[in-house]
């Protein structure tokens, strides 16, 4: 049977609703723009941009040139000064007003996700969840984590593609809310629609943020080596993680490195496989991108068989797919483990 696409979730009307959600974010010709002194403008040199599910052109990435992003990177640094009078129950005010912006359009949120970086739907769904419980969590708690403390002034966020909001969004969150204006470039890999929305939402919250796009190496010097950035937050691979470390060396900046690594898990005197069972199966959620999806197994050699017992009924339980499909229009979403994850050439 032939499929087709779901028609909550056919791309015409997801982008539809993003530009009627956030006009200010797209110009007259429905491009997306970049988030600049606080308005939407500067279109930049447009790059295809592909959809990870099935190679379509979803728009085109507003890339910036070196010079605007630096002109970004400026007003960001001096917006702080002010942010940082702004008073701490004022602050939690506005985050919670974002966070509720967020919870409100989480559907247009997961779906534009979808389409950008393959998450099956209910795992689009959990990136935005485990972003807004997140910074829920930091408004009761962030009082007695400030105490003694000021903030750092602005800080620069990088950060990979796979979970733009419980990574990304969550970190720009809280970092405002300590006080501090924040600037994100958006992954080149994709998420830019979905993220747009959360930071027109932001910004429409009063919150001291910037988006800008453009290629990590021509923008590195406005948002890694620039002295007008005070800190920089990077998530990443292992390759640019030690060039931005190298870069930074000598100098009097604050960072934080978040990189790859090969987990493992090593099993011996053990014989509780059913809790196991279900760790393991947790770990492939959407297709191995997370911290927790440990690829390599240390086995005690007489647990082997138990262990290939326990391992191979999760392998074939897995379900692969497009996360847009179904057999009639108006069906449920697939329930999927693995969309796509990969994003396709320009």
């Amino acid at each position: 049977m032939t499929k087709v696409i779901a028609r909550d979730v056919a791309w015409p009307n997801v982008i539809a609703n993003a530009r009627s959600m956030v006009p200010e974010a797209f110009d007259s010709g429905g491009h997306v723009l970049n988030l600049i002194e606080g308005q939407w403008g500067h279109a930049g040199h447009g790059k295809h941009y592909f959809s990870a599910v099935d190679g379509t052109t979803l728009g085109t990435m507003p890339m910036l040139d070196l010079e605007s992003a630096r002109h970004a990177v400026k007003f960001a640094a001096a917006e702080q000064h002010e942010w940082a009078k702004v008073d701490l129950d004022e602050r939690r005010r506005r985050v919670k007003e974002c966070l509720d912006g967020l919870r409100e359009h989480r559907e247009l949120i997961a779906r534009l996700l979808i389409w950008e970086i393959g998450k099956p739907y209910a795992q689009a769904c959990v990136d935005v969840d485990r972003c807004i419980s997140g910074v829920e969590w930091y408004l009761e708690e962030i009082p007695g984590m400030l105490v003694g403390r000021s903030p750092i002034g602005l800080i620069s966020n990088i950060a990979s593609w796979n979970y733009p909001y419980s990574v990304l969004v969550h970190a720009m969150l809280v970092q405002v809310l300590a006080g501090n204006s924040v600037i994100a470039k958006t992954p080149t890999d994709g998420s830019l629609y979905a993220l747009t929305v959360g930071m027109a939402i932001a910004r429409r919250a009063g919150l001291p943020v910037s988006l800008v796009s453009g290629s990590g190496g021509q923008l590195s010097d406005a948002l890694v080596r620039n002295t007008d950035v005070d800190c920089l937050a990077f998530v990443g691979g292992k390759t640019n993680g030690r060039d931005i470390a190298s870069s930074l060396y000598d100098r009097e900046k604050r960072y934080m490195l978040e990189m790859e690594g090969v987990n493992c898990y090593g099993i011996w005197k053990y014989s509780d496989w059913k809790p196991l069972t279900s760790q393991l199966k947790k770990g492939f959620d959407y297709g191995k991108q997370r911290c927790t999806a440990y690829v390599r197994f240390v086995v005690q050699r007489e647990l082997f068989p138990k262990f290939l017992e326990m391992y191979l009924p999760v392998l074939k339980s897995l379900k692969f797919g497009n996360p847009t499909l179904v057999d009639a229009p108006n069906d449920p979403l697939p329930t999927l483990d693995f969309g796509p994850l990969i994003s396709w050439p320009a």
